[in-house]
């Protein structure tokens, strides 16, 4: 009886190590099987931009937290105008996709501060130049800096602050002004350690400079689901951008972004789109490959998409 039973005690533990050995080799067969499939997976076209943060602007770029150093960016009188206006909105939604909004509040700063061309601050004061919050008491100037402080972005909804600015045209080649958006202390840790700035320069309009082109940024068509097109360019005018609608399918994110209406005609889709280098200068749209297209090389996904500028 004892062998007998010394039998089981054995024949059980021989079950056990077994059961723990085919439990490792199916733990390892789906980690590894986990680990293919995700890299078997196409790289798609991102729609988020902006690292994928949800703190963004139309003009002012993702800053790191200890950096001071801001791109550059021009913005363009008309040949007759006494001013210029731009518009700054701060939101608290990844670049590109409202739909992904910060669940955190953000507190923050906006400073707009007066340099000259190599950055340094200028303390003069200047009559033209005004800036509009949305508030009934717009903030102003005082010894080359406006503050606006204490500005508050909702988690949870999407919300965007605009602050509309209007600079006198002696600016031109002189006076540049550096906007940043800097969120205090507790809300740093929501924005990924980032704040949003740029500088922006003042330069008489260029009408032989007009230009507007519309390019897709990647360099072969292999292991994409889709491809990321460009519009880009200087001066005011109407695009117009057609593509073959049994080849590519356009993100409806960036329709819905900028109120746009494709009509359809003869197998081909096409929009048409105001723009304004002085508002926005760049546009970033994603395509989408259908079950039916054929995309041996960039030379004939390029070939599906006809873009036209027409200068103002």
């Amino acid at each position: 009886m004892r062998h007998n039973r010394n039998k089981n005690i054995i024949t059980k533990r021989w079950l056990i190590c077994w059961l723990t050995v085919v439990l490792v080799l199916l733990a390892g067969l789906v980690t590894f099987a986990a680990y293919t499939n995700l890299n078997s997976v196409k790289r798609v076209v991102s729609t988020q931009g902006g690292r994928g943060t949800a703190f963004s602007s139309n003009y002012l770029n993702l800053t790191a937290m200890s950096s001071d150093i801001y791109a550059l960016k021009n913005i363009s009188f008309t040949e007759s105008g006494d001013t210029a206006t731009f518009e700054i909105n701060v939101c608290n939604y990844v670049h590109n996709d409202p739909s992904k909004v910060n669940e955190n509040d953000i507190t923050y700063s906006m400073t707009l501060t007066l340099v000259d061309k190599e950055g340094t601050a200028i303390t003069g004061s200047y009559s033209g130049l005004t800036v509009s919050d949305g508030s009934d008491n717009p903030p102003g100037f005082f010894g080359g800096t406006c503050v606006i402080s204490g500005r508050t972005l909702t988690g949870g909804i999407k919300c965007v602050d605009t602050y509309r600015i209007t600079v006198p045209r002696e600016f031109i080649d002189t006076v540049n002004i550096r906007a940043v958006a800097e969120p205090d202390s507790v809300s740093y840790q929501y924005t990924d350690n980032s704040k949003l700035g740029r500088v922006f320069a003042f330069t008489q309009y260029n009408a032989a400079a007009t230009t507007w082109t519309g390019s897709f940024t990647e360099t072969t068509a292999e292991g994409y689901d889709g491809f990321n097109y460009v519009i880009k360019g200087q001066g005011k005018g109407t695009v117009t951008l057609s593509w073959d609608k049994q080849e590519l399918e356009i993100s409806n994110v960036f329709l819905e972004n900028n109120g746009i209406t494709v009509t359809e005609a003869d197998g081909k889709k096409t929009f048409t789109l105001n723009v304004d280098s002085n508002t926005r200068n760049r546009y970033e749209i994603q395509f989408y490959k259908t079950e039916s297209g054929v995309y041996t090389d960039m030379e004939t996904v390029k070939s599906y998409v006809t873009f036209v500028f027409s200068a103002s």
